[in-house]
């Protein structure tokens, strides 16, 4: 059981009636982790929902080589959950292998429960059908990624939508995520310098035209 002001200061759950609330607290464990932690593996079943309220998770699936394939990351704030499995003709299977990038916290919910609360609570349906929504898009973000963007769409792509991101990460770990070789990356940002649509400052993206960026991938 959580301590109802846990939820009462977290974006997702700080407009709800206090009587869902209440119930959540009832059905809901904190969970504290480390970097490296597995969350679940792809295939698991689960009977439970997860709430990220601190750190960062990664999703990726494993080709049959035994290479690791990135899908995406989810930062704080965020509900942690499978979108098809969550009708009860379904049972709760893992869609990938969810691993902790650092140091987090989690609040775990009794899947069973949680569904029973949603049908309780119209307003807290909506919202969790409007986070299934924002999961829809970002898969397909992924598929556009990854089928029909070439290497300098991606790069484009990241350096419109996340900047931050793009800026704090080392060279690495972005080719990581983009799947494309680090040598290929380097290629591409001294093209995008040599054409004026960026400029790099001590290591950091400076983007200098965005609508040309928007043009490679749109």
């Amino acid at each position: 059981m959580v301590d109802i002001d846990v939820f009462k200061g977290m974006p997702f759950f700080s407009c709800l009636k206090l009587d869902t609330l209440k119930k959540l607290s009832e059905i809901t464990v904190l969970r504290e982790c480390v970097s490296s932690d597995i969350l679940f593996y792809e295939k698991d079943s689960q009977n439970e929902i997860y709430y990220l309220i601190d750190g960062s998770i990664k999703f990726y699936k494993v080709d049959r080589f035994d290479n690791e394939i990135f899908l995406y990351k989810l930062l704080s704030d965020s509900i942690v959950f499978d979108i098809a499995k969550m009708c009860d003709e379904h049972i709760m299977t893992c869609y990938a292998n969810a691993e902790f990038l650092e140091d987090s916290k989690i609040l775990v919910f009794n899947n069973i429960e949680f569904k029973k609360l949603m049908q309780f609570d119209q307003d807290f349906m909506k919202i969790v059908l409007r986070e299934s929504f924002k999961m829809i898009q970002q898969l397909q973000c992924i598929i556009s990624r990854d089928v029909v963007f070439d290497g300098t769409a991606k790069v484009a792509h990241m350096l419109v939508n996340d900047l931050k991101n793009f800026n704090t990460l080392k060279k690495h770990e972005i080719a990581y995520m983009l799947h494309i070789q680090p040598e290929t990356l380097s290629r591409i940002l001294k093209k995008l310098t040599r054409n004026g649509t960026i400029e790099i400052e001590k290591n950091r993206v400076i983007i200098l035209n965005i609508e040309d960026l928007k043009e490679i991938y749109e």
